[in-house]
């Protein structure tokens, strides 16, 4: 068991794990706000999609300019697929709550409740990421209790905002 969460651990951190958290974030946020004003189901999932889309096209320029300033002579285009890459675990983090969302409305969910399943399952997620990231760093005990809490503390503040918002 401890070889298969060190696995995960580095597979994790392979993928930049504060990039992941910022997309599971960032949708995670758009989907309790935008389901809170009554939209159809469609329109939620469409709007969390675009949402994160932005999000990842201001890493990605931001990223391409900043290099620049480190020297990096390449041509935009170029600076902007590679940022592109190596802006992409922000897209791997939004998605799968989106994807949970669809799925819990194509089982009969409304747009409110679909949310609350995508918010729980990012909860989840950023629990896990806690967790893990806390065994990578060697942590044990309360420290790795701390370190998951403390990560998913994140959701449950949007999940808090959904139900103040609704």
């Amino acid at each position: 068991m401890a070889s298969r969460r060190i696995a995960a651990a580095r597979r994790i951190a392979r993928g930049d794990p504060a990039e992941l958290l910022y997309g599971a974030i960032v949708v995670a946020t758009v989907l309790a706000t935008v389901s809170a004003h009554g939209e159809g189901s469609g329109y939620v999932a469409i709007a969390a999609g675009i949402v994160l889309g932005i999000y990842w096209m201001a890493h990605v320029y931001t990223h391409a300019l900043s290099v620049q300033f480190g020297g990096d002579q390449r041509h935009i285009l170029r600076r902007l697929r590679t940022s592109a890459v190596h802006e992409a675990s922000i897209l791997v983090g939004g998605l799968p709550a989106i994807v949970v969302y669809i799925l819990a409305w194509m089982a009969g969910a409304g747009p409110s409740t679909a949310a609350f399943v995508a918010l729980y399952f990012s909860v989840g997620l950023l629990i896990a990421a806690g967790y893990v990231g806390a065994l990578a760093a060697g942590l044990t005990g309360r420290a790795v209790v701390a370190e998951a809490a403390g990560a998913g503390l994140f959701g449950v503040l949007i999940i808090v905002a959904k139900s103040l918002l609704h």
